[in-house]
């Protein structure tokens, strides 16, 4: 049984072989942007270090109950351990006790650390010591958005899997192959930018389509909007509830307003990338006519910084009003 992955094919390679030579490394960062498949590659290779029945080593079964377990987080070797809204340091000290227990089934016990970049310094600092003196048969997979987020010492003790954005023919195919008609296909793997996660979300819950319209919307409403609407606007985006949904919330405007910046940006100096929104560009044409190209780059640039600062946990509401302040007026 394959890995079932849509693209990364270098990546399955080097992991499967560290399978096959025995060797693999104590701990891995998959890095890459959000929903590109850090977290399938490494849940993957959790199952293929876990697989009781593979016909080969790095192969999956698909039938024992490593292959059956890891993928609905319930194998008693790999441990899971998510941001809620951030790591811990008492979470770390957890997962390291439960660590320096033997494996109780597979030859592994694998921890599985999404969004590390969101861990605490201190939850970082505690990891360290892990990542510096490794238990035997203990193997750490760390998932973040860019390797900068991260401490440079959690960094260098690990083996760095840069994961990019598939590219639109493969994923297309790849989307066809799981019975997505071929326009629906090209159509988003253009929107998800090639990330895999986002263009099977999108294709299964069709709400994500009116939630970009709204999301545009929000743009050319703060384009023509002066300094008090823009604010109200940034009120409404923010929301009401918990943070953690607040925090999606708004980094899912962002995004779909830096793609469509950064297709305006192209545009403006001509230059030769497909755009990732040719179905709304029309609806910014004025954008086009009166911000001349450096400043949308200025755009572009600024929104990038409030997508990062989300990240790192800034304050969501002065986020992004001062965002807003930096935005054009084109009425």
């Amino acid at each position: 049984m394959s890995w079932d992955l849509i693209g990364h094919a270098w990546a399955v390679r080097l992991l499967k072989q560290h399978i096959v030579d025995q060797r693999p490394r104590h701990a891995y960062l998959f890095v890459g942007p959000e929903s590109v498949g850090k977290r399938t590659l490494a849940s993957r290779f959790a199952q293929a270090l876990s697989c009781e029945a593979a016909d080969k080593p790095g192969e999956l079964c698909g039938v024992c109950r490593a292959c059956r377990l890891v993928p609905e987080g319930t194998f008693p070797d790999v441990e899971h351990l998510a941001p809620d809204p951030s790591i811990q340091v008492d979470d770390v000290r957890a997962l390291k006790r439960r660590l320096a227990l033997a494996p109780y089934e597979g030859p592994w016990r694998i921890a599985l650390l999404e969004n590390f970049h969101l861990a605490s310094i201190s939850a970082a600092n505690a990891m360290l010591k892990t990542l510096e003196e490794p238990a035997d048969k203990v193997v750490l997979l760390l998932t973040a958005t860019a390797q900068e987020q991260l401490l440079p010492t959690v960094v260098s003790r690990c083996e760095v899997i840069p994961l990019r954005g598939v590219s639109t023919a493969t994923l297309s195919l790849a989307l066809q192959d799981r019975a997505v008609e071929p326009e629906k296909a090209d159509m988003l793997a253009v929107l998800s930018e090639g990330r895999p996660g986002r263009a099977l979300r999108w294709e299964s819950e069709p709400e994500l389509f009116e939630r970009r319209s709204e999301a545009l919307e929000n743009l050319n409403e703060a384009l023509i909007s002066d300094i008090r609407g823009r604010f109200e606007l940034a009120d409404r985006m923010v929301g009401r509830g918990k943070l953690p949904v607040q925090r999606r919330r708004v980094r899912s405007t962002l995004e779909t307003w830096l793609s469509l910046w950064r297709d305006l940006l192209y545009q403006g100096y001509q230059a030769e990338v497909p755009p990732r929104n040719p179905d709304r560009l029309p609806a910014f044409e004025r954008v086009v006519e009166r911000v001349v190209p450096a400043h949308r780059y200025g755009v572009v640039k600024a929104l990038s910084q409030t997508l990062a600062a989300v990240d790192r946990h800034a304050n969501l509401r002065l986020a992004v009003e001062a965002l807003m302040l930096k935005l054009p007026a084109v009425p």
